[in-house]
């Protein structure tokens, strides 16, 4: 069983590798961060996720992967691409942003939809912190509420498209980070959703 705070760390991990590619990322792989990641989880590291890696090959391979390629994209980032039958910005996106505004959440300036596979991670990662912030306060039923929440969003919203997009990136001949980042979170995310219901 992981600690909260491990469990904090992955998601945050999980939603920087799949945001656009900025310096905190290139700090934290070349930091060690993915060997950290797949110890936490027991998995294993393949020589293309543990390259030296600049910001312009993580561009490069996310803008292939996920944003623009001759033939179209691979695996696009966006939930309502799987869940809508290929639309983008289709009706799941507003469902999902309903449940962050219920969560008092609004991305007034946000530059993605609501459900970028990023900003779906950091919203977990935003619920694993209300659930610690209950056990802080000593509030079980705030905690509670929290792991709850979590266990709705990752079978509702997250989990029902993300084995599809793993699927689709798997099926790109060249293997890269992004391929054993979307292999890992898939299996943290199936180890959340078993943890969290035997809470339930």
């Amino acid at each position: 069983m992981l600690h909260i705070n491990q469990r904090q760390r992955l998601y945050q991990f999980f939603a920087s590798l799949f945001a656009n590619p900025g310096p905190e990322l290139v700090q934290a792989l070349s930091g060690g961060e993915v060997d950290a990641v797949a110890d936490l989880l027991g998995v294993e590291v393949p020589p293309e996720a543990k390259s030296s890696f600049s910001i312009e090959t993580l561009a490069e391979l996310y803008t292939g992967l996920f944003v623009a390629r001759m033939g179209g994209v691979p695996a696009p980032l966006y939930g309502s691409v799987y869940l809508d039958a290929g639309l983008l910005m289709g009706p799941s996106t507003g469902l999902v942003a309903e449940i962050y505004r219920k969560q008092g959440l609004v991305f007034e300036d946000a530059t993605e939809p609501a459900d970028f596979l990023a900003t779906e991670l950091e919203f977990l990662y935003f619920l694993v912190g209300k659930e610690e912030a209950g056990f802080k306060q000593r509030d079980l039923v705030a905690a509670r509420s929290a792991t709850a929440n979590q266990l709705e969003f990752l079978e509702t919203r997250l989990l029902p498209w993300l084995e599809q997009f793993v699927d689709r990136l798997n099926k790109v001949e060249e293997k890269t980070l992004y391929h054993w980042g979307g292999i890992s979170l898939l299996a943290f995310c199936r180890q959340e959703q078993e943890w969290l219901s035997r809470l339930s």
